[in-house]
């Protein structure tokens, strides 16, 4: 089975469209972006999925483990995981005048 992950952005967890996702050890995962940024994704247990250009997708990478985690290179707080909880998104927003939110 091909299970597709979208790029939706270009940083923390909302970046990727669902997020996590649910799939199963053989199937096929593809990210598709569709974003407007070239990002280079990354599982992390070190297997390079290399660029993926807007309105591209990356090669079909089969599911070897239970779960994974995967994210940018270019964009570090770009995160995703597949059966698996997500970290807290790293992305912080500059403070306002009052510096709170």
């Amino acid at each position: 089975m091909q299970v597709i992950i979208s790029i939706v952005g270009y940083f923390g967890s909302g970046a990727f469209m669902p997020n996590p996702i649910q799939a199963n050890v053989g199937d096929m995962v593809v990210w598709t972006n569709n974003d407007t940024r070239l990002h280079h994704l990354v599982l992390d247990d070190g297997t390079d999925l290399g660029d993926v250009q807007p309105g591209q997708s990356s090669a079909p990478a089969p599911l070897t483990t239970p779960t994974a985690m995967f994210h940018c290179t270019i964009h570090p707080t770009m995160v995703g995981s597949i059966n698996g909880v997500l970290p807290p998104d790293q992305y912080m927003p500059p403070d306002n005048d009052y510096g709170y939110y």
